[in-house]
C-alpha cells in the first residue's frame, strides 16, 4: 500500500471517530425524552427515550437508526445517518 493512500485511510478513520465522539448539529430536547438536532443545512434527525428506557434514533427520513444506551452516541449515529443521506438527482426518464 502506497504511503498515499495509507495516510488517506488514516484521515478518514480519523474523521469518523472524532464524529462519533462529538455528535454534529444543534441537538434541543423540545419535550422531555424527544429530541430533535439540525445543523445550518439540514434536519439531522430525532431521537426519542430515557437513559432507564434506552434511546431509539431515527433518520432524517424518520427511518428508525436503531436502539441505544447512551444519547451521546444515538446523536453521533443520527449525525452519520444525515451526512450520508445526500439525496442523488432524479434521472430524466430515457424514451426509447
Amino acid at each position: 500500500m502506497s504511503t498515499r493512500i495509507r495516510n488517506a485511510a488514516k484521515a478518514v478513520t480519523s474523521a469518523r471517530v472524532r464524529a462519533a465522539s462529538r455528535p454534529r448539529g444543534l441537538w434541543v430536547e423540545v419535550e422531555p425524552g424527544f429530541h430533535v438536532g439540525n445543523d445550518r443545512r439540514q434536519f439531522l434527525g430525532s431521537i426519542t427515550g430515557t437513559p432507564l428506557e434506552g434511546f431509539r434514533a431515527f433518520g432524517p427520513q424518520s427511518d428508525f437508526l436503531g436502539q441505544f444506551d447512551d444519547l451521546d452516541v444515538a446523536k453521533a449515529a443520527v449525525a452519520t445517518a444525515a451526512s450520508g443521506a445526500v439525496a442523488a438527482p432524479e434521472a430524466e426518464p430515457q424514451l426509447g
